[in-house]
């Protein structure tokens, strides 16, 4: 591979944009205006979209991946070898993590409305025992 496409200094992997403008250009442009169109969608929506996977972003662009060619990646790979086969996506997992997020939110209001209600009815105990003149016993049932 030329120099321009290996890692980045950080140790990031090029865009999918920049593998798709570098393996497509010929004396340092684009010729072909259907692969050019392509360039300017990909840009475009890795621009608008940058927390998605380089797989996410030919997908969001081009449709879904099928066969032995996946756009960007070449021959070969199956999009399932990118993916995984129980591959959620990050809009997916976003998703189930604000979802669990609610559902714990929900859980602490019901344990602290428990323990309000806990902490009412030992008051009322202690207020029984003090009329009924009877003393105090501790857990073990000892005064």
């Amino acid at each position: 591979m030329k120099k321009t496409m290996n890692h980045h200094s950080d140790g990031t992997p090029p865009t999918i944009d920049k593998v798709f403008f570098e393996t497509h250009k010929s004396n340092g442009e684009i010729k072909e205006q259907a692969a050019k169109e392509r360039h300017a969608v990909l840009v475009e929506t890795r621009e608008a979209n940058q927390d998605l996977e380089p797989m996410e972003l030919v997908e969001m662009c081009y449709g879904e991946q099928r066969h032995g060619h996946i756009i960007g990646f070449g021959g070969g790979l199956r999009p399932k070898d990118l993916k995984g086969p129980d591959a959620l996506s990050r809009a997916e997992l976003a998703s189930k993590l604000r979802e669990s997020n609610g559902e714990k939110a929900d859980l602490a209001t019901v344990i602290a409305e428990q323990a309000k209600v806990i902490s009412e009815m030992r008051e009322m105990m202690e207020r029984m025992n003090l009329r009924s003149g009877s003393p105090r016993t501790n857990q073990n049932g000892q005064s």
